[in-house]
């Protein structure tokens, strides 16, 4: 069987329903949020730059990476001694520059070129306008890409990223009076 692999946003609403405990899944994380609050992640993404990370002001985080075994970040950095470059350059060569609106589609770029049976989100709403509503327009990308090759995206029950909107010309939800 292929690797599952679960992505992990800090959405205080799902993300402690991710299959921690299931070996067949391979558990990708990020954000502060998260930290000290899952049971277990196998790979980490800070994207953020170096300068973006120091401005944060949140001095336990960047000590929290350091000790982390697998982190990507923008570039191996020898004082994350489990720091590894990102492929953005593959990335960006394979998918085009269009869509990579926020980490959570820089993750959901790579865990497709990974090819597993599924691909699960978790802690990811992306549903309040601001800057979470604009990357919402990236992650649904890359899911209908994943899905266009056949593997296949889980979501939470509840979960508001993949609520449908309306089909242009076809419903009347918020269709202009004549």
């Amino acid at each position: 069987m292929q690797q599952k692999i679960a992505i992990v946003g800090g959405h205080r609403s799902t993300k402690l329903r991710a299959p921690f405990g299931d070996s067949d899944w391979a558990i990708w994380s990020l954000s502060p949020r998260n930290e000290s609050e899952l049971p277990r992640h196998d790979a980490w993404f800070e994207l953020h730059s170096r300068s973006v990370l120091e401005s944060l002001g949140n001095p336990v985080y960047l000590e929290w990476l350091r000790h982390l075994p697998l982190v990507y970040m923008q570039t191996a950095d020898p004082e994350f001694p489990g720091s590894v470059a990102y492929p953005k350059d593959e990335m960006v060569a394979r998918f085009g520059s269009e869509f990579f609106t926020s980490s959570m589609a820089w993750m959901l770029a790579m865990a497709i070129t990974q090819q597993p049976s599924a691909i699960g989100i978790w802690g990811v709403e992306s549903a309040t306008h601001g800057e979470y509503h604009t990357q919402r327009t990236g992650i649904l990308h890359f899911i209908e890409v994943a899905r266009a090759l056949g593997i296949k995206i889980i979501v939470p029950d509840g979960c508001r990223l993949l609520r449908r909107g309306i089909l242009y010309g076809y419903d009347t939800r918020g269709a202009l009076a004549a």
